[in-house]
């Protein structure tokens, strides 16, 4: 899990567009959060969480309360984003004491992110959550945010809301993958986001018994990597136990 992190992490960065910031807090924020993966990639979690508090304290001194904050990761996102806002506001779903929504550079959430993940390493469960939470509420439309929030609640073996979060994750189309230019690129990395959803979710019902739900999670993600070793490993376990059941 945690190459592959990484390995998402930088095709995040590489492609994001920051948005509403000096240029030197967004160079800063940005060398930041790049020293923060790689933190993270070498195992030094405590720098990881030391270079992502860099970024949110920047932030977190300049946000007003009557404001509600989304990153996005270029133009087309920044639409995106406010667009769907709008819709938001147009089914009642926005909180109404934020009069306004401030559109923030991607590193925003990256940090909050990075820092929950590093949180998590060195056993600091407890205060991961809020930094994950924060990061998938400024961003909702980031699948491996809800994805790690979801394992988040499975490690503490909540399977209805890892489930609830995780069968979420599996409908969520992030904007930021969809508009890489690599195409090939951003099918691979968006099959193999929706696949951990699916392994997710079934395990939540493995281990609620729902032995039909979990191979149906399974068949899914195989739908979409027909050579998944992991599903297929979970496949074949789904099997044995529910013929035994």
């Amino acid at each position: 899990m945690k190459k592959s992190f990484f390995v998402i992490a930088c095709v995040f960065l590489s492609a994001a567009t920051p948005a509403i910031a000096t240029d030197n807090q967004m160079e800063d924020d940005r060398a930041a959060i790049i020293a923060a993966f790689e933190a993270i990639n070498a195992k030094q979690f405590e720098l990881a969480i030391s270079k992502a508090d860099m970024v949110i304290r920047h932030f977190e001194d300049d946000k007003q309360n009557d404001s509600a904050y989304r990153c996005a990761f270029g133009e087309v996102d920044v639409l995106g984003t406010l667009l769907g806002t709008a819709l938001e506001t147009d089914r009642g779903e926005r909180d109404k004491e934020k009069a306004n929504t401030v559109v923030v550079a991607a590193d925003i959430c990256s940090a909050y992110f990075a820092k929950g993940f590093a949180l998590i390493d060195i056993g600091n469960r407890a205060e991961a959550l809020p930094n994950l939470e924060i990061a998938v509420r400024m961003d909702p439309d980031n699948q491996h945010y809800l994805n790690e929030l979801a394992e988040w609640h499975k490690s503490g073996k909540d399977w209805q809301t890892s489930l609830k979060i995780f069968t979420e994750a599996s409908k969520t189309s992030d904007l930021s993958i969809e508009l890489m230019e690599n195409k090939n690129q951003s099918t691979e990395i968006a099959n193999s986001m929706r696949c951990r959803s699916y392994r997710g979710i079934a395990f939540n019902h493995v281990e609620m018994g729902n032995w039909t739900d979990a191979r149906s999670a399974i068949n899914e993600c195989l739908k979409l990597i027909p050579d998944d070793p992991g599903s297929l490993q979970e496949l074949k376990y789904i099997d044995a136990q529910s013929v035994e059941k």
